[in-house]
């Protein structure tokens, strides 16, 4: 196999790949960036579509990174040589492994989700940090969750940052993105039940029936839920606080409760 070899970092095709960071780009061309050998590993293990993947072999640093690019020599993915300046360029991390993928988008509907008769799933609404929601979609793959729902969505889910944080559970995980409304009326004809988290809320996230279908909606790291989850709500649910602090992470908060569910439906 001819392998092509880039060593400008003026190429037409290094310049697309920092184009790929940014969600507007992303979004015109239907496709996005997969980096290091862990989340490259997963997305070929789920099938998801490598139009290309990009290595410098001066930055593989394992056995691993260099089987992945025999694995992929062995496909119908396209294998391209960048110099070590080139890969700096279109890299998104300290320490790169050197390896980058570009692959295509898809897109899911709520009637795609599939659960058992006691659905748990996670509903985040208006999360701004990639970083955040990354850690959101690892969380709630790691708890069991049938699903991730995001709903007026401010930060795009293939941003490379939400790709990292996931640790690639992205590819073997369903996430919906989808406006409020469609999501509440898709939660209500399914009867599952709406718990909406909030400092402000009642009851003790531990008092919540988690054995019966449950959607968990978390709100954005700055303002929190907005009135129309904390409306629609089944029940409110609060993580007592002790401290002076009056709030905790996204992250945080949605693995205390969705662990919570984990405990009560193991026992």
């Amino acid at each position: 196999m001819n392998i092509e070899v880039i060593q400008s970092l003026h190429n037409p095709r290094v310049k697309n790949l920092v184009r790929l960071r940014n969600a507007r780009h992303r979004k015109r061309q239907k496709l996005f960036l997969i980096e290091g050998r862990r989340e490259i590993s997963r997305a070929l293990d789920q099938k998801v579509v490598l139009e290309t993947l990009f290595f410098c072999p001066e930055d593989l640093k394992s056995e691993e990174a260099h089987d992945i690019v025999q694995r992929v020599q062995g496909q119908t993915i396209e294998a391209v040589q960048l110099s070590p300046s080139a890969f700096a360029k279109c890299s998104h991390r300290e320490n790169p492994d050197g390896l980058l993928a570009v692959a295509q988008v898809w897109e899911t509907g709520l009637d795609e989700i599939r659960f058992a008769t006691s659905a748990l799933l996670l509903v985040v609404e208006r999360v701004e940090k990639p970083g955040n929601l990354g850690n959101l979609i690892r969380t709630a793959e790691a708890t069991g969750a049938d699903a991730l729902i995001v709903t007026d969505a401010v930060a795009d889910i293939f941003n490379p940052n939400v790709i990292h944080n996931s640790q690639g559970a992205l590819f073997g995980f369903p996430v919906v993105v989808s406006d409020n409304e469609s999501a509440h009326a898709w939660l209500k004809a399914k009867g599952i039940q709406v718990l909406s988290t909030s400092p402000t809320a009642n009851e003790e996230y531990w008092r919540a029936d988690f054995k019966a279908a449950a959607a968990i909606v978390v709100g954005s790291e700055k303002d929190g839920l907005s009135d129309f989850w904390l409306s629609k709500a089944t029940h409110g649910l609060k993580i007592p606080m002790a401290g002076r602090s009056d709030s905790l992470n996204v992250n945080v908060a949605a693995a205390i409760t969705l662990f919570e569910a984990v405990r009560q439906r193991s026992t």
